[in-house]
Parts: C-alpha cells; structure tokens; sequence
C-alpha cells in the first residue's frame, strides 16, 4: 500500500503525537508499505526529503516547537497527488489535513483519522469562554471526523468523548505503540550518577519523576501542592520534572511559594532518544494529568519497570492495576499514602517494577503496526 500521513507535527518537536507517528510510520514499513508523511516544515520553505513532503510554515506561541501554515494550495501537493497514495492518514485536524483534503477529492480515495488530542481540555489556547470552547470543539469534531472511513483512538476514554459529540463513524480502539527495545534498555550506574549529578542530585532511592510539556493542562501544580506534606514527613523525597513549556514560569513561581524550590528539580526538554535515562532516575513516576488521551509518558514509564501513582482517570483502565503497578489517586491523602506504601517498602517496588515490565508489553509498537495495518485493508476492502 501507498500510505500518506498528514500531520502538523514532525521530527523537530517533542511530542506524543509524533512518538506514535514514528512508530507507526517504522512498522508499516518494515510490513512493506509505501508511507510518506506530509508535514510542516521547521522554516517558511517548502520542500520533499527522506520521504517526507515539508510544506512551508511559520511558528505559533502555543508551546515549543508548535507552527502551523496558512497555505491552502502547494507545488509538494501535485507531486503526492503524481505518487497516487492508496489511503491518507490524518494525524492532524487542521494546516495538514485541509491540505490533505485535496489529495483525497481529486484522487477519490478514503481516509483514516487518528484523535491524538482531547482539545476541550485546552479551550484556554483559543477561546476565553470554556463552554463555547467545547461547543466549537464539538462541531469541529463532527465536520472533520465524520468523513472519516474509521476514526482511531487510544482509549475508551477517547471513543466515549467522541460517541458524546454525536459521532457517527466508525470508532476503532488502537492504543498507540513505542518501541520498547529503548525503554528497556538499563542506565548504567556510572551514567546514572552523572546525570543526577549535573542535576545538582545524589544517588537515592526517593525520587518521584514526571514526564510531560509544561503545559497548565498537565495540572503539575496539584504535584506540587502535595509535596510540602510529603517531604515534611521525608525530607529526602524529591520531584524531577522532565520537559518544558510555557507554563514553566508559573511553576517556579508556584514552587518558591510553597518554599519547594530544594525539592524540585526541572532537566527541560529531553531529546527522544536520550529519555528513557530520565525515567529511570526516579522510582515512582507520578501524574495529575486528567488531559491525556492516552499517554504515552504511562506506557514509556512500564516499559521502564516503574511504580506509578497517578490521578485517576479513565485512560488509566489498562495502564495500571492497584497494588500491582501502582495507585492511582483522587486526593492529597491518596497520592501521599501510593508514594509512602512503594517508597516504604522494597519488596512492594520490585514487585511493582516487575509487573509494569509485564503489563507494558501490551503496548509494543509491532503490535500498533499490525492493527492498523489490518484497519487499513479493511477500509480499502483487500
């Protein structure tokens, strides 16, 4: 098959987005398919390299890396169109995909779309008032997904939002894959101490981490607002955060406030292959998004055998199992009580690490490849 991705976000930028594009886009491959990616550029040119298809962009100050084009016409989209890809895949709902569009009509061929983002949780980027944010949300959604053959999504969590908006596609589950090769690969001790020793850290064996973009969705704050209660009991216990956004102002405000500063400790942005070694600088991976449509960074922190104590919600069904792998919490007291009963009890934590390796298998990106794979034929009826 001739396979075409179209996507508003690429190579350059960090994001779970592009995690699970990359992933996808490596296994169908290696199953034999044709897959290209029409994606915007990192400049204001357009271009083709490495089977990519560039198209000319400018930033957006929404986060990192984020950009976005006003181009409705391309001298890249007649050559796409010259290729004759079989099915395009919208990973993307918006510069990319009304691109795309065009690909679509004038080859009159079907097109999958893969929900990446819940964007009512982020109606502050593009509307003051919460509710009429959710309402174009919810017309949003129909008007793009709804001429969809098949709209994926990572979770029930996801398919039950969209089965709210009045979606009448076909809805298929397919939780995006990672390669857990990388993720499974152990930090050697030498590394590990250096690494913790230019964050101004010790070897220890109370340190919480969390992964994500600084973002004020990923509700950190609440992190924080728990850690005086924690650290008082246990002066040691620390929290890395790996990344960074927009909001990490607001975070360092937030933290000198609480008089956390000593306990907190920011890496910034990690390059995806070097951040498996940041997962395992902690012990527990912690969490207080409620924003995630699936979450990568969870299915990242199995596959590198951590204990979790997240806030509860509904993408966390099949990512952790109370007691086994962790805890989930819905309050100061239960996030405290998950951290002290895995810190406090080494038996517990290995346990803990043994089954998160388990559980994570269930995630490989071998397994996305097939599935999708599999939804592909049967859209184009092969």
């Amino acid at each position: 098959m001739k396979i075409l991705f179209s996507s508003d976000v690429c190579e350059y930028q960090i994001s779970g987005a592009h995690n699970s594009n990359a992933a996808l886009k490596d296994e169908l491959r290696k199953l034999g398919h044709d897959v290209r990616m029409l994606v915007l550029s990192p400049n204001g040119k357009s271009y083709f390299k490495d089977n990519n298809y560039y198209i000319a962009s400018k930033p957006i100050p929404v986060y990192p890396g984020a950009r976005f084009s006003l181009k409705t016409h391309d001298k890249l989209i007649q050559k796409i169109i010259d290729w004759k890809p079989d099915i395009v895949h919208a990973q993307s709902e918006f510069t990319t995909k009304i691109l795309a569009n065009k690909i679509i009509k004038t080859l009159n061929i079907p097109f999958v779309a893969t929900c990446h983002t819940l964007y009512e949780d982020y109606t502050e980027y593009f509307c003051p008032n919460k509710k009429l944010g959710k309402k174009i949300v919810k017309i949003m959604s129909n008007k793009i997904y709804n001429t969809s053959a098949t709209l994926i999504v990572p979770s029930e969590k996801v398919k039950a939002v969209m089965e709210k908006y009045g979606i009448k596609c076909p809805i298929e589950i397919i939780p995006s894959g990672i390669d857990m090769n990388i993720y499974k690969k152990r930090l050697p001790k030498k590394e590990k101490t250096k690494i913790l020793s230019e964050l101004g850290l010790q070897n220890s064996n109370k340190y919480l981490v969390t992964v994500c973009r600084l973002a004020a969705e990923k509700n950190i704050d609440e992190l924080l607002r728990y850690l005086p209660a924690l650290t008082k009991r246990d002066k040691d216990i620390k929290l890395i955060i790996v990344g960074d956004g927009p909001y990490k102002t607001k975070l360092v405000k937030e933290i000198n406030k609480l008089d956390m500063s000593d306990h907190v400790i920011f890496t910034g942005a990690i390059l995806r292959d070097e951040i498996y070694k940041y997962y395992q600088l902690g012990n527990i991976f912690v969490s207080a998004s409620t924003s995630e449509t699936q979450g990568l960074t969870y299915v990242e922190a199995l596959a590198s055998g951590m204990p979790m104590v997240c806030k509860k919600d509904k993408c966390l069904d099949r990512i952790i199992e109370k007691g086994s792998n962790g805890f989930v919490f819905e309050n100061e007291d239960d996030f405290i009580e998950g951290v002290e009963s895995i810190l406090n009890n080494k038996i517990l934590m290995d346990d803990m690490h043994k089954n998160s390796l388990k559980k994570s298998n269930n995630f490989s990106k071998e397994e996305f490849g097939i599935k999708v794979e599999r939804l592909y034929k049967k859209v184009l009826d092969i």
